[in-house]
């Protein structure tokens, strides 16, 4: 996890800046992975004090392993990371911080805010920071983290640097995936747990590790290869419970549905296109549901489902009701292919 935060434009730009001495005194850390959220702060932090690998992986200074690792283990006594329970900041540990701001760094010239899920904090806990975010004393660098910016205030926005952390490809959720995983778990289920990810690392271990990702696969193939007749049905079975991972599916579904059908047109042997195909393929382990999608739709439906499901995704964005929204997409799908 620790490579693609650094390779992120994010972390290369906070590391310009403190290389140039013009970094910010508060910056807003938007990561939409909760699980792994802290993990891109810790990062940043040691970017502050300098307790960066070299490209080895190793580090040159013993001093700055030991700020890292103090660091990694929310022990450094200039980083002072929030809110203490794991839950959301509270009022009192904003005035706790406000109080800390005035008190001088431990070991060096630089004290460090870390404040993990901060737009999950009251207004009345980010309002107690507002002072402190205009005018911090010298030396203190806030670092907060939120997976969305909607529910910071827009007073504490104005306030910060937005660094944000886009989501990761197919191929760099699945690339991590495979470096922590493949002696446990098969390439089938990391190929899939990683379409359903929606670019977060954590979404893709969540579903591997707590063994649902398979009844998200069932219901998106049994969505597609529904017809008009048993579709409702279909509709009523299937859990909303992760329902932008599901749409997701769906897109890679028809994406490789698609591309296969466009192979297929080249004029060969078709088990020889077929193979040449399967290796651009996102669910390469479904390949055989992947063709019965292919030969059900036309190239038409097919190259439609894409501009519907991203009409289906921004409803939901608007909290269009999901049953609703799902059986209209698919429906208008299944229309087109006629």
């Amino acid at each position: 996890m620790q490579t693609l935060i650094k390779n992120t434009n994010a972390y290369r730009l906070l590391k310009t800046e403190i290389l140039k001495d013009g970094h910010s005194h508060a910056y807003l850390v938007v990561f939409d992975d909760p699980k792994h959220l802290k993990t891109a702060l810790r990062s940043f932090a040691k970017l502050l004090f300098y307790a960066e690998e070299n490209d080895y992986g190793e580090y040159d200074d013993p001093a700055l392993k030991r700020v890292a690792d103090l660091i990694e283990g929310d022990k450094y006594p200039d980083c002072l990371v929030y809110p203490r329970n794991e839950k959301r900041l509270t009022a009192e540990e904003a005035e706790e911080i406000v109080e800390e701001c005035a008190v001088r760094p431990v070991e060096g010239e630089r004290k460090v805010f870390l404040i993990d899920k901060f737009d999950e904090a009251l207004p009345a806990a980010q309002n107690k920071l507002l002072k402190v975010l205009e005018e911090p004393p010298q030396g203190v660098v806030f670092l907060l983290g939120a997976r969305t910016v909607y529910p910071v205030l827009t007073t504490v926005r104005s306030r910060t640097q937005k660094l944000e952390i886009l989501p990761f490809s197919l191929e760099e959720v699945g690339a991590c995936m495979r470096r922590n995983y493949s002696e446990t778990y098969s390439e089938q289920q990391i190929s899939l747990v990683s379409a359903l990810s929606c670019g977060s690392v954590g979404s893709a271990e969540n579903f591997l590790l707590q063994g649902y990702y398979q009844s998200v696969v069932e219901d998106a193939f049994a969505l597609c290869l529904s017809d008009p007749f048993n579709l409702p049905a279909v509709v009523k079975k299937v859990s909303d419970k992760h329902k932008k991972e599901l749409l997701t599916l769906i897109r890679l579904i028809f994406r490789d549905a698609l591309f296969l059908k466009t192979a297929l047109r080249g004029g060969a042997d078709k088990s020889t296109l077929l193979r040449r195909a399967e290796k651009h393929l996102f669910l390469r382990p479904e390949k055989k549901r992947i063709e019965s999608v292919s030969e059900k739709y036309t190239l038409r439906s097919l190259i439609f489902a894409q501009d519907k499901l991203t009409e289906a995704e921004k409803q939901l964005k608007f909290n269009a009701n999901f049953t609703q929204c799902i059986e209209i997409c698919i429906a208008s799908i299944l229309e087109e292919n006629k």
